[in-house]
């Protein structure tokens, strides 16, 4: 099989995983696709069903969203998503 290129990126195993949404396409299943050589896809759709217990926890979300920041600090929406949770 060809390699697929996006950018300046290749993917060895020309697949991409199609976002599945509602705690299908978390974390896991995209880092198992990427590791084997594909192209994984993380979905929100749905999210809050399944991590409702935290949908007015501002706090709580603020130090999970801080946690993922010292990660990827690139990230520009997460860091959008952190100032507006340090307003709450």
């Amino acid at each position: 099989m060809k390699s697929l290129k996006i950018g300046n990126l290749t993917a060895t195993v020309p697949i991409v995983q199609g976002g599945m949404g509602v705690g299908i396409s978390l974390s896991g299943l995209a880092s198992a696709v990427a590791s084997e050589g594909g192209i994984g896809v993380i979905s929100s759709a749905g999210l809050g069903a399944i991590y409702s217990h935290l949908s007015k926890d501002y706090r709580q979300a603020s130090i999970l969203m801080e946690n993922y920041l010292k990660n990827y600090p690139d990230d520009a929406q997460a860091k959008r998503e952190y100032e507006f949770l340090s307003t709450r």
